[in-house]
């Protein structure tokens, strides 16, 4: 279900983002770059008289954004906007409020719109940035492809050395003589092995 939200309700905290410089980035693209077309546009991708309240579009497209202009990841754009008060400002939130789960933009992107659209609006609002002088480039890489961690794979080189050792072994077991005339390398290790050149 999409919710009608409007921009910074009331706070007393407001008063922080007159810390934030007049000229930063994030102003002047509040400023020049139209955000409103979005709700309009993913309209149809929700529905509008049941289900759970959903976060606005338009806030998951301005974090979308921060994640192209800054190069940050799902996380990483999450946790700094929650103190970061120009992300914050520009996010359109107050400053005690919160932020939607990493997870959720993931599955906005991915599940709930579409790569597709999703590169279209950031591509339409990249094109705005780079018009009016804010940006200087207009390419966009979107990375939503899940990723091993580097814990749950072997490195070649472990690979390697556990294979050599295995051979290296078995020599010593089955051919004795050959493996006297084996050079010897120091190790860190107390096993034999040697360098596979």
């Amino acid at each position: 279900m999409l919710l009608n939200h409007n921009q910074s309700s009331l706070s007393f905290h407001s008063e922080l983002y007159s810390f934030v410089p007049e000229n930063h980035l994030l102003r002047r693209i509040h400023e020049l770059v139209d955000f409103s077309f979005i709700n309009e546009l993913v309209k149809e991708s929700y529905c509008v008289f049941y289900g759970r309240p959903a976060n606005e579009p338009e806030l998951l497209f301005r974090l979308l954004f921060l994640q192209f202009l800054y190069n940050l990841l799902d996380e990483r754009v999450i946790e700094d906007s929650q103190y970061n008060l120009a992300y914050k400002w520009f996010l359109g939130l107050n400053p005690e409020d919160t932020l939607p789960d990493p997870s959720q933009l993931s599955r906005f992107r991915v599940h709930r719109l579409g790569a597709n659209q999703v590169e279209k609006v950031l591509e339409h609002i990249v094109k705005q940035c780079v018009e009016k002088g804010l940006l200087k480039s207009n390419a966009i890489i979107i990375d939503s492809t899940p990723t091993i961690a580097n814990a749950a794979k072997e490195k070649p080189l472990d690979v390697l050395k556990k294979a050599s050792n295995r051979l290296l072994k078995g020599v010593k077991k089955q051919h004795s003589r050959l493996y006297e005339k084996l050079p010897k390398f120091p190790m860190k290790k107390k096993r034999d092995s040697f360098c596979i050149i």
